[in-house]
C-alpha cells in the first residue's frame, strides 16, 4: 500500500463504552466536522498519547479516565513503557477553512466506565450523549465509525 500524500497530524482517541446493561457508547457531535465521533484530538507537542487521550476526554467529556495511566512504566532515564492503544487509524480530514485536506494518525484506547453524567465541551461540539449500539448506527457518524461501533458492542 502506498502511503497518502499530504500533512500527518498525530491524534489520540478514547472509545468509551458504559460497563451497565444495556450497553452504551459515549459519542460526541463534532462542530467542525458535523458528524457523531469519539472524544479525541491532537497531541499536544509536549505530551505523549497516553495524557493527550486523558486530557481531550476530560476537556470534551469532564470524564476522569486517569487510569489509563496505570499502564505507563519506566524502564529507566531513557525510556518509558506507554499504555498500550488498542489499534491505531489514519483517517482523511477533509479540507474546512483554512486547513488544507490532511490526515490524523489516530491512536485509539478504549475503556469501559459506569455510566454516568457527562458535560459537553460547548466550543468544541454541538451535543454528546450515551448510546446503545442501535441507535449510534443511526447517527450521523463515518463508516470507519459504524465498524469501529459494531466491534466494540
Amino acid at each position: 500500500m502506498k502511503a497518502k500524500e499530504g500533512e500527518k497530524h498525530f491524534t489520540a482517541s478514547c472509545w468509551i463504552t458504559s460497563t451497565g446493561k444495556p450497553k452504551k457508547i459515549l459519542l460526541i457531535h463534532h462542530k467542525k466536522l458535523g458528524r457523531w465521533l469519539q472524544p479525541g484530538g491532537h497531541i499536544e507537542k509536549f505530551e505523549n498519547p497516553v495524557v493527550a487521550a486523558i486530557r481531550e476526554v476530560r476537556e470534551e467529556t469532564g470524564l476522569d479516565i486517569s487510569f489509563l495511566a496505570d499502564g505507563i512504566s519506566v524502564i529507566d532515564s531513557e525510556g518509558t513503557f506507554l499504555t498500550e492503544p488498542d489499534f491505531l487509524m489514519e483517517q482523511t480530514i477533509p479540507a474546512h477553512g483554512k486547513q488544507p485536506l490532511h490526515y490524523h494518525l489516530d491512536i485509539n484506547y478504549v475503556v469501559s466506565v459506569p455510566e454516568q453524567k457527562i458535560k459537553r465541551a460547548v466550543k468544541e461540539s454541538r451535543d454528546i450523549g450515551w448510546f446503545t449500539k442501535k441507535n449510534a448506527l443511526k447517527l450521523n457518524v463515518h463508516e470507519d465509525t459504524k465498524v469501529i461501533i459494531k466491534k466494540l458492542m
